[in-house]
């Protein structure tokens, strides 16, 4: 079995139901349902400020709808959000006067998957970088170690804004591995992109966030 990628021992879903959001007083989303289940990767796709992020948010459980609800599922049981989501904002929160592998490791002890910080540096291309302090990464770096977060949270869904931000073809190659290998042991993965949606599963599907008329 791969340690960092262990088959999921429940499966996950994530229902959206007629969800309306706002951001002051401008409506971004009106009415949107839709079902996200074990395997799936969702693609969200539209121009700056049409609302990507703050569906993700709605999605994460951090922000709630004006209307409608959003409801995590282990099996057949409702859940809270944060037994289920790992989130990658577009922004690194890493501690600039940590090194790389301290701020792993902050996060792994939070998880409890302490284990994993060593394997899951080295997938992600920053074995090097390890005892190099945040700070002193470059943005593709600090990238790669938000990814390395992804995987020590072992969270059955994955919520990612623009992970493709500030990285090279080996970055985003990088990225499309990872999620493959996530869908492959049962999860979930819902990106926000400007980059063309790419199959990475079956169970591929593309959401386009627009203006209404």
């Amino acid at each position: 079995m791969n340690i960092l990628f262990p088959p999921v021992k429940k499966s996950a879903s994530l229902e959206v139901a007629g969800i309306s959001l706002s951001r002051g007083d401008r409506s971004l989303i009106s009415g949107l349902s839709i079902t996200i289940n074990q395997g799936d990767v969702l693609w969200t796709q539209g121009n700056n400020g049409i609302g990507k992020t703050t569906f993700l948010e709605a999605l994460a459980g951090l922000r709630r709808p004006d209307t409608g609800r959003v409801s995590w599922m282990e099996g057949s049981t409702p859940v809270r959000p944060e037994k289920l989501i790992a989130y990658q904002p577009h922004k690194s929160f890493a501690k600039a006067l940590l090194t790389t592998k301290e701020d792993l490791k902050f996060w792994a002890g939070l998880y409890g998957t302490m284990s994993l910080v060593t394997e899951a540096l080295d997938y992600v291309g920053l074995s090097e970088q390890a005892d190099i302090t945040t700070q002193n990464l470059s943005a593709g770096q600090r990238r790669r170690l938000a990814l390395a977060k992804l995987i020590i949270s072992q969270k059955p869904i994955w919520i990612m804004d623009e992970p493709g931000a500030a990285m090279d073809n080996s970055g985003v190659q990088l990225i499309d591995r990872l999620i493959a290998q996530h869908i492959e042991r049962g999860g979930i993965a819902i990106i926000a992109s400007h980059d063309t949606s790419r199959k990475l599963s079956t169970q591929t599907r593309r959401l386009t966030l627009e203006v209404a008329a």
